[in-house]
């Protein structure tokens, strides 16, 4: 019976296993760098938004012309928050998927000296969940879904005052926004990292 022994890396071997950690760990910052712009892309264009209605003169404008303009409006930036919030969620799987690929190439430098093992804290079995709680990254997804919500509440009030409404329907759009909130939270971000998580431990 003839043992078989990896020999190690050549110089060669090295110079590429360190471009691809780097390469790699180019990509984790880059997801974190993108997440970022992604939220403040939305919050720029929604206070924006909101700004030039605020300034818009309506003096002369029909009433139901402008309350449809303004339900389409709002109806938008619901729907580019939905996005932002995808957005949120797929750069966050782009980051451990980074971070998986740079533990890989770190546990084989361990396997070929255990010494290695003391400089690194972060390994498969210790990287972060896909969905955390206490995150920076959900506190973004609150904050975006909270106010994608609230543009579907005012897309439904200026609706109800299109539709002839005496009053603005303000339960109605409560009631709107608040669900709108939980389901675009819930089923925008948590759930598919919670999927994600799931995945994981089962493979």
């Amino acid at each position: 019976m003839t043992m078989t022994t990896e020999k190690p890396p050549n110089d060669l071997a090295r110079s590429i296993i360190a471009a691809e950690y780097g390469y790699v760990a180019q990509t984790a910052f880059q997801a974190n760098e993108d997440r970022a712009r992604a939220w403040q892309y939305f919050f720029v264009t929604f206070a924006t938004l909101i700004a030039a209605l605020l300034s818009t003169q309506v003096e002369g404008i029909d009433q139901r012309q402008l309350y449809l303009t303004f339900v389409v409006i709002f109806t938008l930036l619901a729907a580019l928050g939905l996005i932002t919030i995808l957005q949120l969620v797929r750069l966050r799987q782009a980051w451990l998927e980074s971070v998986r690929a740079m533990n890989q190439i770190k546990a084989r430098l361990v396997a070929d000296d255990p010494a290695l093992a003391a400089y690194f804290r972060w390994t498969n079995d210790t990287v972060p969940t896909p969905f955390k709680l206490r995150s920076f990254g959900f506190l973004q997804a609150v904050s975006v879904a909270l106010l994608s919500g609230l543009a579907v509440g005012a897309a439904v009030a200026f609706a109800g005052l299109a539709r002839g409404a005496g009053v603005v329907p303000w339960g109605l759009s409560l009631v709107t926004a608040s669900l709108s909130s939980a389901l675009i939270l819930g089923l925008g971000y948590v759930w598919p990292l919670r999927a994600t998580t799931q995945s994981k431990t089962t493979s």
